[in-house]
């Protein structure tokens, strides 16, 4: 799966030290489930881009998962995790591009509180909510969105569309929230995690939220995707989002008892629940960063 990320500001070139990467080297990452590598395939005073690699190793993927995972024998065989931009690439960026996701640069304290000229390309990205939903979360952070669904099949346009679109985000925006915003948003449009969702996660969630998701329209349902659908973490993030936004408390759903030790409880028993067109609000669709770099 790719990530490309490009830039015309004046030198252009001041990407490399935003993300902490040289653009005159490759450099590789090692995950848990494969290899990110980042290199830059231009880099003048002009145009800048930065691509993020990411090389799943199928088989240590499903070694990681669980069998109890209600996929885990079908997921051996078919699986769509090393192609297309899910949660493994937002784990991926947030360790190679971590200290730019902070908005740090020891070089150039100045860079990271401007905002850029960017341009952000995914070919293959999972949209459960198709093009409509991929502009309803990114429209709203100021980027202007270009999501073209890919057809299941070139050679059979009457087979219709597939749940994969190209998406491509152009905005004059940090670096930082750039990144911070496909860190949240990639899982939630593909409405799935490659991991199990831990409390720690609300943390997660406010850090790469701060400053744009407790005003974000629809951050109700970007807290649910993210969160996995479990309703007592989802609670405890919208009060947290609601102290640093003027009005959300009064959105906020009201409580709902819950045993936390029922397994029959909501999808608190199981995380990996997937979501329903008309719990989401999305209309169904026909089938149709590991510093220690040396700043440039």
């Amino acid at each position: 799966m790719l990530l490309m990320i490009s830039t015309t500001a004046t030198p252009a070139t001041d990407l490399g030290f935003l993300l902490h990467k040289h653009p005159e080297r490759v450099q590789e990452f090692g995950q848990s489930f494969g290899t990110a590598t980042v290199f830059y395939p231009e880099a003048g005073a002009e145009r800048c881009t930065a691509a993020l690699l990411l090389d799943v190793d199928p088989v240590a993927l499903v070694r990681s998962r669980g069998k109890g995972s209600p996929d885990f024998s079908l997921s051996q065989y078919v699986n769509d995790r090393p192609y297309a931009a899910s949660s493994l690439l937002a784990v991926a960026l947030a360790d190679v591009f971590r200290t730019a996701r902070a908005g740090r640069c020891k070089a150039r304290p100045e860079l990271p509180g401007t905002p850029l000229p960017l341009e952000l390309r995914l070919p293959a990205l999972p949209c459960r909510g198709g093009p409509e939903l991929a502009q309803r979360l990114f429209e709203p952070l100021g980027w202007a969105v270009d999501a073209r669904p890919v057809p299941l099949d070139e050679g059979f346009p009457e087979w219709g569309e597939s749940r994969y679109v190209g998406l491509t985000l152009r905005g004059t925006v940090r670096v930082a929230d750039a990144l911070n915003h496909l860190y949240v948003l990639l899982p939630v449009l593909d409405d799935a995690k490659h991991y199990w969702i831990a409390p720690d996660e609300v943390d997660k969630l406010v850090r790469a939220g701060e400053g744009w998701l407790a005003g974000h329209p629809d951050r109700t349902l970007i807290t649910r995707r993210y969160l996995g659908r479990r309703r007592a973490l989802e609670r405890t993030a919208l009060a947290r989002l609601a102290e640093l936004g003027d009005d959300l408390e009064e959105r906020l759903d009201p409580p709902i008892d819950e045993d936390p030790t029922d397994p029959t409880t909501e999808t608190d028993a199981d995380p990996r629940a997937r979501s329903t067109p008309e719990t989401d609000g999305v209309h169904p669709r026909p089938a149709s960063e590991r510093d220690g770099a040396p700043d440039p």
